[in-house]
């Protein structure tokens, strides 16, 4: 049973617009300082997992990392403990880019 939505990384914009969603990149600190997704907040995996992050449940979750993987596992739990959430999948450095112009 999936518990989130995946949507391609050259869907976020138009995503995080349609819902105002909270974009939230699980990569760590560094990675996030180096490039973002503009608007998004920096909440990492490990962080994340511990449960040390507040997060709305009243607003939908999209996360992202590298390609997808992690911020997949994530929004599976995040999912199951009853956040509307989503994960990117595919490059999202590529999108960072373009949409960063």
């Amino acid at each position: 049973m999936k518990d989130f939505e995946l949507i391609y990384a050259s869907q976020l914009r138009q995503k995080q617009r349609e819902s105002r969603a909270l974009v939230i990149d699980i990569r760590d600190r560094k990675e996030y300082e180096r490039e973002h997704w503009p608007g998004a907040v920096s909440y990492p995996y490990d962080q994340l997992e511990r449960g040390t992050a507040r997060l709305p449940k009243n607003r939908k979750l999209i996360l992202y990392c590298d390609h997808g993987g992690g911020s997949m596992q994530m929004a599976r739990m995040l999912g199951e403990q009853g956040y509307h959430v989503a994960s990117v999948v595919g490059d999202i450095h590529r999108n960072i880019h373009r949409n960063s112009l």
